[in-house]
């Protein structure tokens, strides 16, 4: 729970940030490795992570920022602070998918074999993203006794200043009240799928059944996860988060994908 890693003079490193860029340098690398293995240019799959880098950041804070609108409206200039967290994966997840398409279609690569490429490296960089999220105090789950865990005032770590604007704990208090690790157990759901998303690689009927079958685990997990997360209380339909809204989403749409994908094929008779 350290908000901070290194502070010399004015350079402040943020653990988020460093974590987000251990993220995407591991998931290259990774991704390069697999390319190279599927006889894909791993110098074009470089270039695209660049893409997926910039439009992944930039949808995550653009849908962070539509959903606490009513926040940013008055702090205009906090929406560019993006080290201090307040990053939405599905928003960055969404754009990403579009920019990444269009990139593969212009550069005359396999749209599911290039996908199936991505996907672990996407599993492993939310494994370790989440990590940053644990350390910066933000994306936290509900006060919880019995499973939560303390952020300490140091640093004044989100689900702290939200308990004290809330009046749950003083401004003096030395810790928050105990919460959910919710960042952890999706770290750790994360990481569960990277493996098994490797171990599927040589049962897959067609290419693209990597990517879609990481769409239908992490849709699941976040549906379920979302319950023990703090939100504010701005639910649609009365009851779900806009994340399980798109979990949804998604898992039916990667399920049909799957399910067409891993049809038997008929055989022209000649």
């Amino acid at each position: 729970m350290h908000r901070y890693l290194l502070k010399l003079g004015p350079l402040t490193v943020y653990s988020y940030g460093a974590m987000l860029a251990l993220a995407f340098i591991i998931g290259t690398i990774w991704a390069a490795f697999r390319a190279q293995r599927c006889g894909v240019d791993k110098n074009k799959i470089v270039d695209l992570i660049f893409y997926i880098l910039v439009s992944s950041l930039l949808g995550a804070r653009i849908m962070f920022v539509a959903l606490n609108w009513s926040y940013y409206a008055g702090h205009f200039p906090e929406i560019f602070q993006i080290w201090e967290g307040g990053l939405v994966f599905y928003g960055g997840l969404v754009l990403a998918f579009i920019v990444s398409v269009w990139f593969i279609k212009n550069n005359r690569l396999p749209l599911g074999k290039v996908l199936d490429i991505l996907a672990p490296s996407v599993a492993l960089g939310i494994a370790i993203g989440r990590i940053g999220c644990f350390l910066n105090g933000c994306c936290w789950g509900k006060v919880s006794y019995k499973f939560g865990v303390v952020f300490p005032f140091k640093g004044n770590p989100p689900a702290y200043a939200e308990q004290v604007y809330e009046g749950l704990i003083s401004k003096d208090a030395l810790c928050s009240l105990p919460v959910i690790p919710t960042q952890l157990y999706e770290s750790l759901a994360c990481l569960v799928i990277f493996l098994f998303l490797l171990g599927l690689d040589r049962f897959k009927r067609f290419d693209g059944l990597i990517f879609w079958v990481f769409i239908l685990l992490y849709s699941t997990f976040r549906f379920f996860i979302e319950y023990f997360r703090y939100y504010e209380p701005n639910f649609f339909f009365g009851a779900f988060t806009a994340s399980q809204i798109i979990s949804v989403i998604l898992f039916f749409s990667a399920l049909i994908v799957i399910i067409a994908g891993n049809k038997p094929r008929r055989r022209k008779v000649e």
